[in-house]
């Protein structure tokens, strides 16, 4: 297989990246500003995450290719800053998916990667938390 990209190397200078990723979650999202968009978070093999975006006009076209669990190889997309309140990943960048960007089937990354890191309970009580960031 030719050479795949991590997560963690991803940075907005490109957009000719090619990642391995599991879709470890997949909502839509409707809001007056954006439509109805596709939101995910993805996860590599090294456990990196990040936060990516399929919006309403390119919704019919990738929707078919991406569910909840799969693992896909993503070429061609963007990257903008991710910021905001209540960011579903610590990743600076996330994905957004652009006319050219390609979607194809690949081996499955493995079933116990979650991509999720549990809080300590004891932090969230005592607030110590970023909240910024969805807690886990």
């Amino acid at each position: 297989m030719a050479f795949l990209n991590t997560v963690s190397e991803l940075k907005p200078f490109k957009s000719m990246w090619k990642i391995k990723v599991k879709i470890i979650r997949l909502w839509r999202q409707y809001s007056t500003q954006g439509g109805a968009t596709i939101e995910m978070v993805l996860s590599d093999s090294n456990g990196d995450n990040i936060h990516a975006t399929v919006k309403k006009e390119l919704v019919d076209q990738f929707a078919p290719v991406l569910g909840e669990g799969m693992t896909r190889i993503l070429i061609n997309f963007t990257l903008n800053h991710s910021c905001g309140s209540y960011r579903t990943t610590s990743h600076p960048y996330k994905i957004g998916f652009i006319e050219t960007t390609r979607v194809k089937r690949c081996d499955d990354l493995p079933y116990a990667l979650s991509g999720f890191k549990s809080a300590n309970f004891e932090d969230i009580l005592n607030g110590s938390l970023n909240p910024d960031y969805l807690v886990g």
